[in-house]
C-alpha cells in the first residue's frame, strides 16, 4: 500500500506541473500560427472578411485621405507577419472628400490670415493668444496643421496669436459684410474672434432679401477681440413702404396733379392743393342763396375777405407744423446686460455712457464673480456703453 500511495503522489504532482505549463503557455506565450494578410487599398468590408478568415479581429479608425471613402489607407501590422489567433489589427480607413493644400499664414496679421484661410476653404477652430516680445500684437505665430501639407477640406485650423509684450488685447477690423447672407456673415465675424450681437430687419431693394444691409460697428472700424457685431438684414419692402414719385394718372385735374407732384418731391415753398370741387361752383351757390335772401351786395363785399384768408393760409402752415416735430432729445432705452466672468477676488466695476448729453457714470462699485448686471438706461441720439473691470477696458457697445 505504501508503494501505491507513493506512486500516486508522484503521478498527481506530474499532472499538476503539466497543467501549470499548459496554462502558462496559453496566457504568456503566443501561439503564432496566423499570418496577417495585406488589406491596404481594399474596401473595409472585404478587409474585415480577409482578417476573419485568418482568425484575426479588426479595429477601424477613420482618417482624412484623398482615397475614396471606406478604403483602407494603412494597417498597423505588416502583411505576412506571424501572430496568434484573435489578434486585433488596427485599420485606418479613408473618410473621403477633397484634399486641399493648407496655406502658410505665419507672420501675417490675424484678420489677414483668417481671410486667407477662409478663401482657401478652411475655418479657424481654436485661437490662443500668448505674450511675445518679438512679434507685434495680433501677429500669427504658429498654426496647426502646419504648411506645406495636404489636408481635408473640412479640417479645422488652430492659430497661436501674439498679444504683444504686455499681453494687451489686440484690435480687430470689422470686415465688409454688406450683401453677404446670414451664414457667411456670421462665419466671417466668428473667424475674426468676434461674436454676433443683436439682429434686426429693414426694408430694402438694393440688396437681396435675407442678406446683410448694414452692420454696427461699421466696416473698417477697429474693435477689441470678442466684441459683438450687430447686423441688420434686408427684407422685401411691402407696397406701403415703396415711394411713389409720380402723381396719380387717373387724376384728370391738371392743377391738382401739379400740386400733388410738388408735395411728393418735397418742394420747400408752400403749395395749396385745390379741392376736387371747383371753387367757382361754390361761389355761384353762395351767390344764388344770397339773392334769394336779398343779401347779394353784402356777400359780394365779403368775398375778397375770404380770398385773403385763403391766400394767407399757406404762410401759416409751416408755423403750425413746427410743434409737431419730435424733440431732438427724445429719450430711448439702452438695455445694458453684462455677466461678470469668474474671479478669484472681487474687482472694481465701472460702467459709463456717452450720448448727446455728455458722459455719465451708470455704475461705479465692486463686482463679485459671476454677478449679472442688468440696467435699462434712457439716452438721446446715439449712445456708447463702456465697461471697465479692475481698471481695465473689457467691453463696449453702441446704441442708435
Amino acid at each position: 500500500m505504501g508503494k501505491f500511495h507513493r506512486w500516486g503522489m508522484i503521478l498527481a504532482f506530474l499532472v499538476i506541473i503539466g497543467c501549470a505549463y499548459i496554462g502558462i503557455r496559453m496566457v504568456f506565450v503566443e501561439d503564432k500560427d496566423s499570418e496577417v494578410p495585406s488589406v491596404t487599398g481594399m474596401q473595409i468590408v472585404d478587409a474585415v472578411d480577409a482578417l476573419q478568415e485568418k482568425g484575426l479581429l479588426a479595429k477601424v479608425d477613420k482618417v482624412d485621405s484623398a482615397l475614396p471613402a471606406d478604403t483602407v489607407v494603412s494597417q498597423n501590422l505588416q502583411a505576412g507577419e506571424k501572430v496568434s489567433r484573435g489578434k486585433v489589427v488596427l485599420l485606418r480607413v479613408s473618410k473621403g472628400g477633397a484634399i486641399l493644400p493648407i496655406p502658410d499664414v505665419r507672420g501675417m496679421k490675424f484678420e489677414d490670415g483668417v481671410k486667407k484661410l477662409s478663401e482657401s476653404g478652411f475655418k479657424v477652430d481654436k485661437i490662443k493668444r500668448v505674450t511675445d516680445k518679438l512679434k507685434p500684437s495680433g501677429t500669427i505665430i504658429a498654426q496647426n496643421p502646419s504648411s506645406p501639407q495636404q489636408v481635408a477640406a473640412s479640417c479645422m485650423v488652430s492659430l497661436l496669436v501674439s498679444s504683444g509684450v504686455n499681453g494687451e488685447s489686440p484690435f480687430v477690423v470689422i470686415p465688409e459684410l454688406r450683401g453677404n447672407d446670414r451664414n457667411t456673415a456670421v462665419d466671417m465675424i466668428e473667424q475674426l474672434g468676434l461674436r454676433l450681437g443683436q439682429t434686426a430687419e429693414a426694408p430694402s431693394s438694393s440688396v437681396p432679401a435675407g442678406s446683410v444691409l448694414a452692420s454696427r460697428p461699421k466696416s473698417g472700424t477697429k474693435v477689441p477681440a470678442g466684441s459683438a457685431v450687430n447686423l441688420t438684414f434686408a427684407r422685401t419692402p411691402i407696397a406701403s413702404e415703396l415711394a411713389d414719385d409720380v402723381p396719380p394718372q387717373q387724376d384728370n385735374d391738371k392743377e391738382r396733379a401739379e400740386a400733388v407732384r410738388r408735395v411728393v418731391i418735397k418742394e420747400t415753398e408752400p403749395t395749396t392743393i385745390p379741392s376736387k370741387l371747383p371753387e367757382v361752383k361754390e361761389q355761384e351757390t353762395k351767390v344764388a342763396g344770397a339773392e334769394r335772401r336779398g343779401e347779394t351786395k353784402e356777400e359780394k363785399n365779403e368775398e375778397p375777405v375770404k380770398e385773403t384768408v385763403k391766400a394767407e393760409a399757406p404762410k401759416e402752415a409751416p408755423r403750425a407744423q413746427k410743434p409737431a416735430q419730435p424733440p431732438a432729445s427724445a429719450a430711448k432705452l439702452a438695455k445694458v446686460r453684462y455677466q461678470v466672468p469668474p474671479l478669484t477676488r472681487p474687482l472694481s466695476l465701472k460702467i459709463e455712457m456717452t450720448d448727446e448729453m455728455g458722459t455719465r457714470v451708470l455704475k461705479d462699485g465692486t463686482a463679485k464673480s459671476g454677478e449679472y448686471i442688468s440696467m435699462n438706461v434712457p439716452y438721446s441720439g446715439e449712445a456708447r456703453i463702456t465697461i471697465f473691470l479692475g481698471g481695465d477696458f473689457v467691453w463696449q457697445d453702441r446704441y442708435n
